[in-house]
């Protein structure tokens, strides 16, 4: 090998290496962070992009090559302007979400702009990409054989992810991309099987055999761990992907058998539908009440929708849920079964019904035509592993929010350029109008990247500082930990632990009015009727009755299952000696089916009694 060709080696890899930083966001935990599982991955993708703007920086001097940007580009770039505009248009500021989405806008380009510069770049980011998938099946049987910790006290595998839901997830969708991989391992005659006898007679592994050898140890991996987090929004991501890869694999062989038997294969074919019907009942009886109160939730996403056809923002989706599914219940129209399964989401287990709700219905219709593009050019492209990982993905996000989630932002971004990347203009001399589009393009996401790293410092250091002043609210420490709250205040806003966590601190307090303000601000971001609970607490000590009441009877219609706020209201008619009012609502905290018994329905129902026991000796026998 010539010295220009191991200098031109070298620096493809190290223009490579900010790339893979970006995709080993997935990796990232930062327990000096508050919530540092999540906000530690923000953080190192923050960092990484500044790399990656140098990275693509250098490449686009280093090689000078055009790149064709397409319709499909622009799509993107008005699809995503459009969720900045509505996020901006609500909020009214700058938040998390708000950064993030312009990130990976510029992320996407760069992908574009790099990988066109070099094709050989990518089958490296595609092989790093399924080693993540490796990484993290390897870190889920560690947590499920006892050898490392889970991220969640409540669930025992959740590789670096903070449940199972989102790792089972990632987890799908690298799964098709490996099995690509092991399908695609060839020898000079096309076999499989001799391929591996081969590499290992002649004791060296190619890299075309190594990555199959990955794809498989990869695949084997994935399927010992995923059974075990009970996932079945992934098992159906893992099959509707493996079947792309199957399917564009054996096509041929199968039609020209199919034609040859075809008895055999209509027998076979119902044989397997009736087998689908029977495993889709299956995985819905696993968890019955789970797929119900998903359907409660679809259905009121889709009531809210026309209510709000330019959309409520990005992050506001669990508060206009919750709004719209406590008008739901009050109503009356709800089954006890609905009532029984309701929760309060902060996300809507399907990602295209949030982004209607969120984004509003233009850019949902837009976000369509783009994944319909993207499929359709990775079908004709031949693209099959990117294709399948994202068809993986798609089903996916009909079931869960990956798209809530980093990582999967990271890796769907990825694929879409990669799936794009045979846009690049193949051995067509340098055209210096078209490099100076990509270099434009390059210093505008350069300029933006740094005003977002300039924006992110501040709060970077504010979820340090919130990760100690937690050991002050958790103490019950009040008077230091409100000033630590409120100096973190301006930068953490947005974010509804926070946001919670100081609104009861006031209450704690006895700064009622000031805890209602914060409170008030987080019930747009957040569904939980604990929030109107403690609102109501703090009108009731304030004498302010009405408001105390009806923030008592809004908790009661977001979640009709809890009999926490039916005690409240039972506590506050006793407190304004509406003797009737008692009875009827004790009647309900004695009478009505919790979602879960525990210790503390058995102790407001005690106390309930205790408390209206003069009143119910004057009630109805029953109440006696």
């Amino acid at each position: 090998m010539s010295i220009i060709s191991v200098k031109s080696a070298m620096t493809e890899i190290m223009l490579s290496v900010p790339f893979l930083l970006v995709l080993a966001t997935v990796f990232v935990i930062d327990n000096s962070l508050a919530r540092g599982v999540v906000s530690g991955k923000y953080f190192w993708f923050y960092g990484a992009m500044g790399l990656v703007s140098m990275a693509t920086a250098v490449s686009c001097m280093v090689y000078r090559k055009p790149v064709r940007f397409s319709i499909f580009d622009a799509l993107i770039a008005v699809f995503c302007l459009s969720g900045l505009g509505v996020t901006c248009y609500h909020t009214g500021g700058i938040t998390t979400k708000f950064i993030l989405l312009l990130l990976l806008l510029i992320l996407y380009f760069y992908f574009r702009i790099f990988l066109s510069q070099n094709k050989r770049n990518l089958p490296g980011l595609l092989l790093f990409f399924v080693l993540t998938g490796l990484v993290e099946a390897v870190w889920g049987l560690n947590q499920l054989y006892g050898f490392s910790f889970s991220q969640h006290h409540l669930f025992k595998t959740t590789g670096s992810f903070f449940n199972p839901g989102p790792y089972a997830g990632y987890l799908a969708v690298v799964f098709p991309m490996a099995l690509y991989y092991f399908l695609t391992i060839k020898s000079s005659k096309g076999d499989l099987v001799d391929a591996l006898n081969k590499n290992y007679a002649h004791g060296k592994v190619p890299f075309r055999g190594f990555r199959g050898y990955l794809g498989a140890i990869t695949c084997i991996a994935i399927a010992l761990i995923l059974p075990a987090t009970m996932s079945r929004a992934s098992w159906l991501a893992t099959i509707a992907g493996s079947g792309v890869v199957l399917y564009a694999r054996y096509v041929d062989r199968l039609k020209k058998q199919c034609q040859r038997y075809k008895k055999q294969a209509i027998m076979i074919g119902s044989a397997l539908a009736l087998f689908s019907v029977l495993a889709l009942a299956g995985v819905y009886y696993l968890k019955k009440d789970s797929a119900d109160g998903r359907a409660l939730m679809w259905k009121v996403a889709l009531k809210t929708i026309p209510k709000h056809p330019l959309g409520v923002g990005l992050g506001q989706f669990p508060g206009t849920y919750a709004t719209e599914q406590a008008l739901y219940f009050a109503s009356g129209e709800a089954s006890e079964q609905e009532e029984l399964v309701a929760g309060s989401p902060e996300y809507a287990f399907n990602e295209y019904l949030q982004m209607a709700v969120e984004w509003g219905i233009v850019p949902f219709l837009l976000f369509g035509i783009i994944i319909a593009g993207a499929l359709y050019r990775g079908y004709k492209r031949k693209q099959t592993a990117a294709t399948a990982s994202l068809v993986s993905l798609l089903v996916f996000a009909g079931m869960s929010y990956p798209f809530s989630v980093l990582p999967f932002l990271i890796i769907f971004v990825f694929l879409l350029s990669t799936i794009e990347n045979n846009s690049v203009i193949a051995g067509q001399a340098r055209n210096d109008r078209k490099w100076m589009t990509s270099v434009v393009m390059i210093l505008a996401g350069f300029l933006l990247t740094g005003l977002c790293l300039y924006n992110r410092y501040p709060t970077y250091n504010a979820y340090k500082k919130w990760n100690l002043a937690q050991v002050l609210y958790q103490t019950k420490s009040y008077e230091p930990a409100k000033k630590e709250y409120a100096a973190l205040y301006p930068y953490l806003n947005d974010q509804i632990n926070f946001m919670f966590e100081y609104g009861h601190l006031l209450s704690n307090s006895k700064e009622y009015e000031a805890g209602n303000e914060i409170l008030q601000q987080t019930v747009q971001i957040c569904g939980d009727p604990m929030l109107y609970n403690v609102m109501g607490k703090n009108c009731q000590a304030m004498q302010k009755y009405e408001q105390a009441e009806a923030c008592f009877i809004r908790a009661t219609q977001i979640i009709p299952n809890r009999l926490y706020p039916w005690y409240l209201l039972c506590k506050l008619y006793a407190e304004m000696e509406l003797p009737e009012k008692v009875q009827e609502t004790a009647a309900i905290v004695l009478t009505k089916e919790p979602k879960v018994q525990s210790p503390a329905v058995r102790e407001m129902r005690e106390e309930v009694i205790t408390l209206c026991h003069p009143v119910l000796d004057t009630g109805s026998p029953e109440h006696r």
